[in-house]
């Protein structure tokens, strides 16, 4: 047999992958494809049959091993449950055997500061939430007045300087430098998350940028208007479908995570992967009085998604949610879906997918690797699509983590 043949086999929370034929350079990508599937479908527990295997390459052994350590790095399982006389025989001349047949014993990963977990099934979904952290609000400032920027009415008087630091998250409208006129021409969304600072420049590049603390530098930005958290996240909740192939909507996210905590209000920090974003971004800054909102200026002022946006990718998300209807609400949030009591505002920052760890992950050890390994791609202030016909609804989210905590 000149190929390779993949068959699965679901045992319990294993897949067993039976291989058959050749694992060489030319079908060691088949088998990584099909694997990164899985992954990418919530499978992280993975063994191979290769009972069936005729022929095995360094190629082959070097997919096996990169597999193996993929696994590893997201707390999950890959080895080979069995195999051919071939495969044992090279396995062993090159001292892998003992490495890929080890069959890891089932533990758990528990965080010491756990307190509580509950599921809840919701919109096709699996939800389960802990209590990570004593019971602290985050304290909570709104700044600036973000009705400017229909008129782009902001000027200097509005402007201050905002420092990344640890347990400090926020988005609004932003960009990075120290003044109100180096910034004029590139206010656009930014977020900020703990030493992380990221924004779209509004001048027409169309091309994120970013800055993170490191050692005697701090990260910092020229802020035009803001919503600021500050404190530890209290839960976590991760989701995952209860069927390959579906997705969840924000709002529907939004609505397990009030009926888990009871929190009629909060902010959170959304790690995901994309089924689809729906948002907008500025083009032009929002100062001096410029046109933007009004036809025909707004199709190169202001940035719509006409289509699902970043499908398949990392998204790390900040917002904030409110069933009230402070004067603070009302200014800075807008509904989640029409008709609908809750509000939020969400800017996201979008990167290339990788897998993220079903258990034990670290929040803020996930966002500074990708801000110090992955490619920035996006920005956008999250919305909902509500045009007649037209409209697309909301962003779309497949599977991952969200941290959150109760509003001062």
């Amino acid at each position: 047999m000149n190929n390779l043949e993949i068959y699965p086999e679901k045992l319990d929370d294993l897949i067993v992958l039976k291989c058959k034929g050749r694992l060489d350079a030319n079908w060691a990508g088949h088998l990584n494809d099909h694997i990164n599937r899985l992954v990418r479908d919530g499978n992280y527990h993975i063994s191979l049959d290769m009972t069936e295997i005729e022929y095995l390459s360094s190629a082959g052994i070097r997919s096996l091993v990169t597999q193996m350590k993929n696994m590893k790095a997201v707390n999950g399982h890959f080895f080979i449950r069995t195999m051919s006389e071939v495969v044992e025989q090279v396995l062993t001349m090159v001292g892998m055997y003992e490495m890929l047949t080890q069959e890891p014993g089932k533990s758990s990963v528990r965080s010491g500061t756990e307190v509580k977990k509950e599921v809840l099934s919701l919109a096709g979904y699996r939800l389960q939430y802990a209590a990570i952290s004593g019971e602290s609000a985050l304290k909570t400032e709104f700044y600036g007045q973000p009705e400017l920027v229909s008129g782009s009415g902001f000027s200097e008087i509005n402007a201050r300087k905002v420092d990344a630091e640890a347990d400090h998250y926020a988005f609004g409208l932003g960009a990075i430098g120290h003044s109100y006129e180096d910034c004029k021409n590139r206010f656009g969304e930014y977020l900020m998350v703990g030493k992380n600072i990221a924004y779209l420049p509004a001048d027409g590049t169309k091309k994120p940028d970013y800055m993170v603390s490191s050692g005697k530098l701090v990260a910092s930005l020229t802020e035009m208007y803001g919503l600021h958290m500050s404190g530890t996240f209290t839960h976590l909740i991760r989701f995952d479908p209860e069927n390959p192939g579906s997705t969840i909507r924000i709002s529907d996210l939004i609505d397990g995570i009030m009926k888990l905590t009871g929190f009629d209000h909060g902010g959170f920090l959304i790690i995901t992967e994309s089924a689809g974003l729906i948002g907008t971004s500025l083009n032009v800054s929002p100062t001096g009085g410029k046109r933007l909102f009004t036809y025909p200026e707004i199709k190169e002022t202001v940035n719509f998604t006409t289509e699902y946006a970043h499908q398949k990718m990392l998204v790390i998300a900040i917002g904030y949610f409110s069933d009230r209807q402070t004067e603070d609400d009302k200014r800075f949030l807008r509904p989640f879906k029409t008709g609908s009591s809750c509000s939020g505002h969400i800017h996201a920052a979008v990167f290339p997918y990788i897998p993220l760890k079903k258990t034990g992950i670290g929040m803020n050890e996930t966002i500074d690797s990708l801000f110090e390994t992955a490619e920035l791609t996006d920005i956008l202030h999250l919305a909902n699509d509500t045009r007649e016909i037209a409209g697309l609804g909301e962003s779309q989210l497949v599977h991952g983590f969200c941290w959150v905590a109760k509003g001062e």
